[in-house]
């Protein structure tokens, strides 16, 4: 009993040594940065033989923690060697493997202007000179179809294009605002697919509180060179990093919506329910999983008016008596984007633009290649919000935000007390879940199965990502001399069902 006592004991000074002194470790290089979660609370699986003395930027494969796993579409692994099981009522020839993958680089003039951040990195890892040789070399290994990129510097943009080793296109759109020298990019092979169209998204709207940050994205709609009839919408962004306003980039998310809605919509069911091409979603939004933005694009409903006015956080907390609610009122109608994530201006599409994507100027959204004309009629007006119109005060502010797509992750995302299974892809005070891959299975809300052929898009396999564990003890800081951002790319391995021909 003494002896189970003083155990007990040792544990407990140990423990607590760890929460009062950690920084003190952090000085001798003893625990990496970010792993004092994993510190305090005593995690057994720590490294042994002696790997808190020896150097964490080890010499080491891309496949020591970077592999690609089979995935199950309801997000269960399968079995080494298993095959996905194919679709009884779509023969093999009408369907096509391709491969995407989205990369936060790390734009090196933002690494010059936060050199602190970086202190403790390896020096000779963060000159691009050698940055952008690792990145060449992991996205060789992937060797994606379509390649999505965030924090591109747009001085850059040329050259990473020509160190690729496909023939690409390249889309590419920096983000607003004088000052702001980096931005995304989307590449696609244009041995394997044609662009249909394309926009690239401003979230700046002049006069909007939430909307006036300079973040981007980009949307393009892709068709297959072989069969035409086959399309698909790929998007990629980078929302705001500012993690105090959780609200602009629940805004950016509402807007980015609406604009792939505009692009991606492909006609409507009997019952009015619309339908749309494949989409693929991806990008650095800067939000972690089972926040309130994580929660609309996933679950496709998020009730706001409840939620603390900038974090969202659900308003339970009292601060000073008084807790802010963000309230019903969030994007001013006069955006012209509704609380179910569309343009309203949109609403007789198949009438007004049929068997095309709608112009962009038809929105009332500011962009910085528009040049409206109040005269030339493109001005549209605000929406009709008063008593008499109940049908357009339903449209907005609601009180809550909605939208039609069906959108899985392609990355199993844990809760926190999943102790071991939490993965990261970047560092932000701690290791962290930023960086997503989202996809619709299915072209409807109402045609969510696998028997129909409107289950379109399967993901096959992903590009695993280390768990917050490996990167505290056995990876270390990012970039280093493998990895040549501080983020961790994500790719998926998908299966395109190209639809029948309509008779």
């Amino acid at each position: 009993m003494k002896r189970l006592l003083s155990v007990f004991i040792d544990h407990r000074l140990l423990k607590n040594f760890s929460r009062h002194f950690c920084y003190r470790w952090r000085a001798f290089g003893d625990v990496p940065a970010g792993c004092w979660t994993i510190a305090n609370k005593m995690n057994q699986s720590a490294p042994q033989n002696n790997q808190f003395s020896r150097c964490l930027n080890q010499n080491v494969n891309y496949d020591t923690y970077r592999r690609w796993e089979p995935v199950r579409e309801n997000g269960n692994r399968r079995s080494k060697g298993s095959k996905p099981k194919p679709c009884t009522n779509v023969c093999a020839r009408e369907r096509v493997e391709f491969t995407l993958m989205t990369y936060n680089i790390l734009a090196q003039d933002l690494l010059n202007s936060h050199v602190a951040l970086y202190n403790e990195h390896d020096p000779q890892a963060l000159p691009w000179k050698h940055r952008s040789k690792r990145l060449m070399a992991e996205i060789d290994t992937v060797k994606p179809d379509i390649l999505c990129v965030q924090e591109l510097q747009e001085s850059h943009a040329d050259s990473f294009r020509s160190g690729l080793k496909q023939d690409y296109g390249m889309l590419y759109k920096k983000r607003t605002g004088g000052d702001k020298t980096d931005g995304c990019a989307l590449f696609y092979r244009r041995d394997l697919f044609d662009l249909v169209a394309h926009h690239k998204v401003e979230f700046y709207q002049p006069k909007v509180n939430q909307l006036n940050r300079e973040n981007v994205a980009i949307i393009a709609k892709l068709s297959l060179k072989a069969n035409p009839r086959a399309r698909l919408v790929v998007s990629t962004t980078h929302l705001l990093y500012n993690p105090k306003r959780q609200d602009v980039r629940l805004a950016q998310v509402q807007v980015l919506l609406a604009e792939i809605d505009r692009l991606a919509f492909s006609g409507t069911m009997p019952n009015g329910i619309p339908r749309y091409d494949p989409i693929i979603l991806c990008g650095d939004f800067n939000l972690q999983p089972f926040t309130a933005p994580y929660e609309l694009l996933t679950k496709g409903f998020l009730r706001y008016d409840r939620l603390e006015s900038r974090s969202l956080k659900p308003a339970t907390s009292q601060r000073n008596g008084y807790t802010e609610k963000l309230g019903k009122h969030f994007l001013p109608p006069s955006l012209g984007i509704t609380d179910q994530c569309q343009h309203n201006a949109l609403r007789d599409r198949e009438k007004a633009h049929p068997d095309q994507v709608p112009p962009s100027h038809v929105t009332k959204l500011h962009h910085s290649n528009h040049r409206r004309d109040k005269s030339d009629g493109s001005e549209t007006s605000s929406p009709d919000l008063s008593p008499s119109n109940s049908g357009a005060r339903s449209e907005f502010s609601s009180g809550s935000l909605s939208h039609r797509f069906v959108l899985n992750s392609a990355y199993h995302h844990h809760g926190p007390d999943a102790e071991g299974r939490q993965q990261a892809t970047t560092f932000h005070y701690e290791w962290v879940t930023v960086d997503y891959l989202f996809y619709t299975p299915y072209r409807s809300v109402a045609e969510c199965s696998r028997t129909l052929p409107n289950w379109n898009l399967e993901l096959l396999k992903i590009y695993s990502l280390p768990t917050v564990e490996q990167c505290c003890w056995q990876i270390g800081h990012i970039p280093n001399k493998l990895y040549g951002s501080d983020h961790f790319s994500l790719a998926g391995r998908f299966l395109l069902t190209i639809p029948k021909e309509e008779q």
